[in-house]
């Protein structure tokens, strides 16, 4: 056989590169997002969360329906907040995908889920259509169709609004990190961080605004309502003394404008 042709190499380079950059654009879409995985075959479930944590900042998987609904609320109780994205089987014991899906969308309403299916299965792909289930990948799973699919899930999930419904009880910094919100306790870990009166007050309205812009003002008001009289060059000192206790890059300042308390990953 002789030696490829010039065309055909480009071909074959192109592709390879087209292919970087498509995997690119889906890592900018997926890779703030946390993701649960039910899938009943450990082989398929241990290659799938090799494939998806090189993309996803967080990724749990679950046995069955069943395990992945009392994840689905372990990770809220724990998080105050749900799982971006939810990518289930169809046929797995104890609770199948789509009373899976059925329960998700209760606790839920627009929580997004991905569905695996065979050709074969389509009793359930209109049961799953019927209760707002659109998306779709098929087995046995092909990865370009995958991408193009979690590309376009992903891409939504990032435009929509973030909605709370439920105030912050447990706020996780880090891994390690959080801050229990109804003891205004401090942990690392199981150890407690000891925090003074008066940062316990920041962290208070910090976490009020948590992810985003507390203002100068904003903070100087809220310990002023606890009949304390600060000022702007004693709130920095304080902030200063409060960071070094925090995850690095957790408390940010603002210029100009405040303060803003955020998770780390």
């Amino acid at each position: 056989m002789g030696a490829p042709s010039p065309l055909k190499i480009s071909i074959f380079i192109y592709a390879i590169i087209f292919q970087m950059i498509n995997q690119q654009h889906l890592l900018e879409q997926t890779k703030r997002l946390s993701l649960l995985f039910a899938e009943d075959s450990d082989p398929l479930r241990i290659r799938m969360v090799a494939v998806f944590e090189e993309y996803f900042y967080r990724v749990d998987s679950a046995i069955d329906g069943r395990d992945a609904l009392e994840k689905y609320n372990e990770y809220f109780h724990t998080k105050q907040k749900h799982y971006d994205l939810v990518i289930s089987d169809i046929q797995m014991p104890r609770m199948d995908g789509v009373e899976l899906t059925a329960e998700l969308r209760s606790i839920r309403e627009d929580q997004p889920i991905i569905i695996l299916s065979a050709h074969t299965e389509t009793d359930y792909l209109l049961q799953l259509i019927n209760i707002g289930v659109s998306q779709f990948i098929t087995k046995p799973v092909q990865y370009p169709e995958m991408f193009d699919t979690l590309h376009k899930v992903c891409s939504k999930i990032n435009t929509s609004p973030v909605i709370s419904t439920k105030p912050l009880h447990i706020v996780h910094l880090s891994d390690e990190f959080f801050w229990d919100n109804e003891k205004k306790i401090f942990f690392q870990g199981d150890e407690i961080i000891t925090l003074t009166k008066y940062e316990i007050l920041l962290m208070e309205i910090l976490v009020k605004k948590f992810e985003q812009v507390c203002t100068t003002d904003e903070i100087l008001y809220h310990f002023y309502h606890n009949n304390i009289d600060l000022n702007s060059d004693n709130l920095r000192g304080m902030m200063m003394r409060l960071r070094k206790k925090l995850p690095e890059k957790a408390l940010t300042s603002i210029y100009g404008m405040g303060y803003r308390l955020s998770s780390i990953h």
